[in-house]
């Protein structure tokens, strides 16, 4: 249960999730609730995405890599333009993503719920409990 992994020293209020994926997006949606985020802001859509990343107070935010056949690299940029840190979350191997972005942590699909908390506990410079 995500109640017993929370996120040392960080209260998420607010998660930006971009996923093409309409089940993997209310899974992460779900997780994210349960460990107490208050304002999930999940999209299928890269350019809504990217309304909400470029001005939206967001604490960090989770991205699939590839949106049907598109990178998700514009809601990326913004993000790190704005100093907000991210997950990168895809089946493909990260060996495959855009170099600029080399040193942005990668969660694996499928993923459990202790590998989302610990990819977001990295992403935002903490440990898991």
């Amino acid at each position: 249960m995500l109640s017993n992994m929370p996120l040392v020293g960080a209260k998420l209020r607010s998660v930006l999730v971009l996923d093409d994926e309409g089940i993997v997006l209310m899974m992460i949606e779900d997780m994210l609730h349960d460990l107490g985020v208050e304002h999930v802001h999940a999209f299928a859509d890269p350019a809504k995405a990217l309304r909400i990343a470029a001005a939206e107070p967001i604490d960090c935010a989770i991205l699939d890599v590839m949106m049907r056949g598109t990178a998700s690299y514009e809601v990326a940029e913004m993000l790190q333009q704005r100093g907000i840190p991210f997950v990168f979350s895809s089946g493909v191997s990260s060996d495959q993503l855009d170099q600029r972005f080399a040193d942005v942590v990668f969660l694996n699909k499928p993923f459990s719920d202790a590998e989302l908390i610990a990819s977001l506990s990295k992403a935002l410079g903490l440990r898991a409990a």
